[in-house]
């Protein structure tokens, strides 16, 4: 009998454990009523309107409003964290991303976001970690990023051809994604297959006509070619919108040489 009522209270034990545990990992069962639920994601749905218009101030009073309505959903953290990781407060940002996994383990964007940051201080290890993380959720709507990301790692490292098999799996998930061809762009360039490289870097600027650093390489590549009037028209261009950036630098230098050898 003695033997049956302690058992009783083991399983008592823990399903109350088991219950607590579920409410702090944000497994419905945090007891945050529905009104507040509601209210929460009308914040956090504000939030995203500012956050995508610039106005961080704005984004982040409003993932707080949520968050202290619902403190156990992990996206009210992932936002807070992404408005810190734009406003250059990474460690207040981590904070946040870390907090958004531990309610939610399978969150695969906080993880991606843990990865950035560490990519960004170049510390490779945990941003592979945390990569690796994020494509283990199979309900994760964009991998081809963190593959991405993974060969951005790689070509750190030295190890192209593993960078260039990461990539392929990335296109092959999404065939619009301009990083995966800047991507393939630099490994194309590094093998010195400049037709390739020059095909990557083009189907970058058709996808995003702004992103800088594929028209700068497109032009690196013109100028090996001996084709300076092209390189020129493309130089000048970086430089008159990027004076400031290390692309408008690079550029002016190219245009140097340019009327150099122009000479």
């Amino acid at each position: 009998m003695r033997e049956t009522i302690k058992t009783l209270k083991f399983i008592g034990l823990f399903f109350l454990i088991t219950v607590v545990f579920a409410a702090l990992s944000g497994c419905g069962l945090s007891q945050v009523p529905k009104k507040n639920r509601l209210k929460s994601n009308l914040y956090y749905r504000l939030g995203v309107g500012f956050y995508q218009n610039g106005n961080f101030i704005k984004a982040m009073q409003e993932f707080i409003k949520a968050k202290t309505l619902n403190p156990y959903s992990a996206k009210n953290y992932n936002a807070i964290g992404m408005v810190y990781m734009e406003t250059a407060r990474e460690g207040k940002a981590i904070k946040n991303f870390k907090k958004a996994v531990m309610i939610n383990p399978q969150f695969s964007d906080a993880y991606y976001n843990l990865a950035i940051i560490y990519i960004k201080r170049k510390n490779y290890p945990p941003a592979k970690i945390y990569l690796k993380k994020a494509l283990k959720n199979p309900f994760y709507n964009r991998p081809y990023q963190s593959y991405t990301q993974l060969a951005k790692i790689y070509f750190a490292e030295n190890k192209p051809e593993k960078a260039k098999k990461i990539l392929t799996i990335s296109r092959l998930l999404n065939k619009k994604y301009f990083l995966t061809y800047y991507y393939l762009g630099k490994y194309y360039l590094i093998k010195g297959n400049l037709n390739k490289s020059l095909h990557n870097f083009k189907k970058v600027i058709k996808l995003d006509m702004f992103f800088t650093p594929a028209k700068y390489y497109e032009g690196v590549i013109y100028f090996n070619r001996k084709r300076y009037s092209k390189a020129k028209k493309i130089f000048s261009s970086i430089y008159e919108q990027n004076k400031m950036n290390k692309y408008g630098t690079k550029s002016l230098n190219y245009l140097k040489k340019i009327m150099l050898y122009s000479k």
